[in-house]
């Protein structure tokens, strides 16, 4: 080989290897001395929380359940995002870990120090001694193990814990109010003692506490109480405690409701059709806590219709005002909604039958903490065979969009909870990419789903007035730009032009 030809080989390589170790380097998890261990099981219906299910029912326990286990993770997480030598690892039953994965890892990712354990068979003895005993494998300090239970668990919690191993503590426990305890920590000093140190416990009774902190003293293990005292939730004389660590009422976990918001502008031609289609295609009126529709300032009979349509229907209509902007209107809408549940419709898209069901079914499943619709539009024949073509092809590569990258926009009719709303800061107050910027927002903390059965219908007006590629292209272009940095405002501008300009000259001068 020619030196010219090693000296192009090198050039080439070495980059490319300097690349992969790159990587390596970027994908490769540090090592970490402390480990927590979270016990939880999967949220199935009827499995999860089955003494809860007298008082709350199998959807309500599992919910529980569910919501239990996110508390406490985000609270460890927390704790681990300021603590970079600490691992969580997740030991669950009821399930599969990809299932596991779907639920507790966002789709955004990040969480990069979270392992997941399928746990061993035999009683609570056998499953607690394979949990330290795992977390010594990797060469780590200090293993605390807790439940996913306890919401009242706090990060000081685990401060005082690992602290008291740090300082020559062989063994702690955590007292629960029941008799039990609901955390149990070791230093690597104790790792041979481990695997007696769970023997001859009556497990499930009041006696479990004091019957472990006389098995450590029985194996000279040092051990540590630690001065805070909690309860688990296991009945529903202990919702009360799950009720305020959660900020969540009883009725919350098991009748949930509806508020549909929809931001109108001069829609007096649609806002009825599609007022009637929420009311007439839920499963039952009694689901719908209320419609609310929010208006920007419209200079037509948009407002009059929606309070006139108010008069004729039982489901409870209100219009509030904003500044105009979708961004603007629905955050307003939200903060005067009082369901469970939140629905953003656009004022020309249409409700499936039984939409209420086909959205909360997606949103049960764990993980999604959001979901969309699919999506069609309402072409005829009159459309013309061409128009028609295009439009499928859009829908195909819409629907794509929702189910294999997350991404639905606001005419695909999105929904998610309040608390999840709450939990991402909801809808930016901005002119244009106000869709966007929420599912950005909801990918921190989960997954969008999408509803089965049937698809919202959207009007075509805009692509019968445009055609496609001006619309798509510009889609596309808008959302490049986005990613590349370009603010929403200027955008929007983009976007909107002059009408915009007005709109907002009009606004500064109000404000």
């Amino acid at each position: 080989m020619s030196s010219a030809v090693m000296i192009v080989a090198a050039a080439v390589s070495v980059p490319f290897i300097a690349i992969l170790l790159h990587k390596a380097r970027k994908h490769r998890k540090p090592y970490r001395k402390k480990v927590i261990s979270i016990f939880t099981r999967f949220p199935s219906p009827g499995v999860t929380k089955t003494r809860l299910i007298p008082c709350l029912g199998k959807e309500g326990a599992a919910y529980a359940q569910r919501r239990m286990t996110e508390h406490i993770l985000e609270r460890m997480k927390k704790y681990c995002r300021h603590h970079d030598d600490t691992d969580i690892a997740v030991w669950y039953n009821g399930s599969t870990e990809d299932n596991m994965r779907y639920w507790l890892i966002p789709k955004s990712g990040g969480d990069n120090f979270m392992y997941f354990f399928q746990q061993p068979p035999g009683g609570l003895g056998e499953k607690l001694r394979e949990a330290a005993l795992s977390g010594f494998r990797g060469n780590r300090e200090y293993v605390v193990i807790i439940g996913s239970d306890i919401p009242g668990l706090e990060p000081g919690v685990m401060e005082e814990a690992f602290d008291a191993l740090g300082g020559g503590t062989e063994m702690v426990l955590g007292q629960a109010e029941d008799g039990g305890y609901f955390l149990v920590g070791f230093s690597k000093a104790a790792v041979h003692k481990i695997g007696a140190v769970f023997d001859g416990i009556d497990w499930g009774t009041e006696k479990v506490f004091q019957q472990q902190c006389a098995k450590a003293k029985e194996l000279d293990i040092n051990l540590k109480i630690l001065n805070t005292k909690l309860s688990d939730v296991d009945t529903e004389e202990d919702l009360s405690v799950l009720e305020g660590a959660l900020q969540i009422h009883r009725q919350s976990l098991t009748d949930r409701k509806w508020s549909v918001i929809v931001p109108t502008m001069n829609e007096e031609e649609n806002i009825i059709r599609t007022l009637q289609t929420v009311c007439q295609n839920c499963s039952s009126e009694a689901r719908i806590q209320e419609i609310i529709v929010c208006d920007g300032g419209s200079k037509d009979n948009t407002v009059q219709k929606v309070k006139d349509f108010s008069q004729r229907v039982n489901v409870p209509v209100k219009v509030t005002h904003s500044q105009p902007g979708r961004g603007f209107q629905l955050k307003h809408g939200v903060e005067g909604a009082t369901g469970d549940f939140l629905l953003f419709l656009h004022s020309d898209t249409h409700l499936p039958s039984n939409f209420d069901v086909a959205a909360e079914s997606c949103l049960k499943r764990p993980g999604n903490v959001a979901g969309s619709f699919a999506w069609s539009v309402d072409t005829d024949r009159s459309d013309g065979w061409f128009f028609n073509l295009e439009m499928r092809i859009l829908k195909y590569f819409t629907d794509r969009r929702i189910q294999n990258h997350e991404l639905p926009f606001g005419d695909n009719a999105m929904f998610t909870t309040r608390h999840v709303y709450d939990q991402i800061g909801g809808f930016q107050e901005v002119y244009l990419l106000e869709d966007v910027l929420l599912v950005e927002g909801l990918w921190k903390v989960g997954h969008i789903g999408i509803a089965e059965g049937e698809p919202v219908i959207t009007s075509a007006r805009r692509w019968r007035k445009w055609g496609l590629f001006r619309i798509t292209g510009l889609n596309r272009l808008i959302l490049f730009a986005h990613y590349l940095g370009v603010s929403t405002e200027t955008l929007a501008l983009w976007y909107y032009g002059d009408k915009l300009r007005v709109v907002m000259a009009a606004t500064k001068k109000n404000a």
